[in-house]
């Protein structure tokens, strides 16, 4: 009788144990879900930011879909913004144009002088700013020529060249002053030129009207030169191949070399 009940036992002790794994495989399979569930809906959360503003009295978000939330005195160590979207509460609403937003009471601006990003806002126009200089504001054409269109595909410094004027008088005031900015801009151009020359960029002139960028994420972006960028019309773009290009001075001792650099790395 023994003989037989010890294999009946050991038997019954077996598909216990692959019971208690398959429960263990179970529950680890149910955890991981729900980690991949929540992972997925902080990243569809991080999505749908469209400004982030950050200032001593607190951490605003501002929403897609029209919402403000807040919240005071938040720490901004770090990678901070999952945990801000768990405590910010709504608070208002605002509307958004191209260079700035209207909240109740307030207007606030994305940009200072020369196209330059305000220092508080640390996601715009949904994109996460890594530059000041970074071109988020600009208009794409709906309908474009392709005779119009130049794709710059490689790392270099873009010199937009400045509109050419006519004169019936040419020692008119209006032509002197135009002839001393030509020759400014002839000077300063060649100033920046050299600069990158140096760190081993190549420059261009641009001579169509729209330039086409792939950026980061496999991102492709098309900007009207003609039009303003970030509330500026600027005289150069920077452009790292695989990210947004930046704004520059036209004279290179205007220009943050230090941002320059991180932005070439």
């Amino acid at each position: 009788m023994r003989k037989i009940i010890l294999p009946i036992f050991y038997i019954l002790l077996l598909i216990s144990c692959r019971e208690n794994e398959h429960q263990k495989e179970k529950t680890t399979i149910s955890a991981t879900s729900k980690i991949n569930l929540a992972k997925e809906s902080a990243n569809s959360e991080k999505k749908n930011i469209n400004h982030l503003f950050v200032a001593n009295g607190g951490s605003v978000l501002y929403m897609k879909n029209g919402e403000r939330r807040s919240q005071a005195r938040f720490d901004t160590d770090g990678n901070f913004v999952d945990e801000l979207l768990k405590v910010a509460r709504e608070d208002g609403k605002y509307k958004d144009y191209d260079n700035y937003l209207m909240e109740e009471k307030d207007t606030l601006n994305f940009f200072e002088d020369f196209g330059r990003i305000k220092s508080d806002w640390l996601i715009l126009k949904g994109n996460e700013i890594t530059n000041k200089q970074q071109v988020v504001s600009f208009t794409s054409p709906k309908n474009k020529n392709s005779q119009d269109v130049r794709t710059v595909e490689s790392t270099q410094l873009i010199l937009f060249n400045p509109e050419i004027k006519h004169f019936n008088d040419e020692n008119s005031v209006e032509a002197e002053s135009y002839f001393t900015a030509m020759d400014d801009w002839a000077y300063y151009s060649n100033e920046l030129r050299e600069f990158f020359k140096k760190k081993g960029v190549k420059s261009s002139y641009n001579e169509k009207r729209y330039l086409e960028f792939k950026i980061e994420n496999n991102k492709t972006i098309l900007i009207d030169t003609k039009s303003k960028i970030n509330n500026y019309t600027p005289n150069a773009l920077l452009y790292k191949k695989g990210k947004t290009p930046i704004i520059l001075h036209l004279i290179a001792s205007d220009n943050d070399p230090d941002e320059i650099q991180s932005y070439l790395k």
